[in-house]
């Protein structure tokens, strides 16, 4: 990239290049009609539609505004070839100046929950996760609305725990699929002898896909303490040796901490969901999604199970256990792994 790129105020005559911009970084949707984002920002603080520019070649983008309350900020792109060099701090940094100048005291994005990249790129200058939901409403159609995914018929999920299925079967219902217990086909469970949660997904749907004849989905899940290095991790079923229970595992969850200060006590919920069409799909779905909390010194609640009743949720002053089914299927791991995943499967044939 050259030492001369300029950030400076989008002009009538960038729009083709940064539209072309937002196709090439894939910032653009068909129910988000580009040119008609681009005229809207004209019409409402245009001051802070930036562009920069190399030469006569536009290579990022950012809007940003301040509706009284907080700064936001939308389209941030950067060319491909000219990543990697700070630009995109640097759109970010004349954002937030201007939002600053205008009288905001925060500044808040909204991001896809799969789009890692660019959760990495937020984190590193600065940025920290809310524990906040964003809704929408739209008053104006631009383009068609993305299509309704239903599947149909049946899957198997690769567990036998009673309680999970009806977590699971909530999260999914909107899919139109009922999950049924690998336990309904066989005895048999297979060894989860994976280093990740990945690959011990993987090793549960491919079992449940072959035993059963369906497609299958399979979680593997559990919590990473800081404090412990990121234990229980994949171990987190078995923590307390096998067979277990989940008061074994609380147990000695609570001995690992002994002593140690709440604010040593940070600890996340990991969730991997992988979805097959069968036992040989060679191209499973994936997703993932994780849940910030920390770990009480004592359970509480008698909702969910595993470590819910440890887990402390911040956002809401109670443990994951004192949580209404509801709001916990809203916001849990497996919650947002979900979400992730029924957007990978739009238009998908299972079979």
């Amino acid at each position: 990239m050259s030492t001369s790129v300029q950030i400076r105020p989008y002009q009538p005559a960038d729009e083709a290049a940064v539209v072309a911009l937002w196709l090439a970084c894939g910032l653009t949707r068909p129910w988000n009609d580009p040119q008609r984002d681009i005229a809207r920002k004209l019409a409402v603080q245009a001051d802070g539609f930036l562009v920069a520019v190399d030469g006569d070649a536009v290579v990022g983008s950012i809007m940003a505004g301040y509706e009284g309350h907080r700064g936001w900020g939308n389209y941030l792109a950067v060319a491909p070839h000219a990543r990697h060099h700070g630009l995109g701090r640097q759109l970010m940094a004349a954002a937030e100046t201007y939002v600053q100048g205008l009288g905001a005291a925060k500044m808040n994005l909204q991001l896809r929950e799969d789009n890692v990249d660019a959760v990495l790129f937020y984190e590193r200058i600065g940025y920290v996760r809310d524990a906040s939901l964003s809704y929408g409403k739209r008053f104006v159609e631009d383009g068609p609305k993305p299509a309704a995914t239903t599947l149909g018929g049946s899957l198997v999920l690769a567990s036998r725990n009673a309680k999970k299925l009806k977590e699971m079967q909530a999260l999914f219902a909107p899919l139109g699929v009922t999950l049924r217990l690998v336990s309904e086909f066989s005895d048999v469970e297979p060894e989860e002898n994976g280093a990740s949660f990945v690959e011990n997904a993987l090793i549960k749907a491919r079992h449940a896909a072959q035993v059963s004849g369906l497609p299958a989905l399979a979680d593997d899940s559990g919590l990473e303490v800081a404090a412990l290095r990121g234990a229980p991790g994949v171990y987190s079923a078995r923590y307390a040796g096998s067979p277990t229970s989940d008061a074994a595992n609380n147990d000695k969850l609570l001995a690992a901490l002994a002593g140690v200060a709440d604010a040593q006590r940070g600890a996340r919920f990991v969730s991997v969901l992988a979805l097959l069409r069968h036992a040989d799909d060679p191209v499973p779905l994936l997703a993932q999604g994780f849940w910030d909390g920390r770990i009480l010194d004592a359970p509480r609640g008698a909702n969910g199970f595993g470590y819910d009743p440890l887990f402390w949720v911040p956002a809401h002053g109670c443990s994951a256990a004192e949580l209404a089914p509801e709001l916990k299927n809203r916001i849990s791991h497996r919650a947002r792994a979900s979400a992730v995943l029924q957007r990978q499967l739009a238009g998908l044939r299972l079979s």
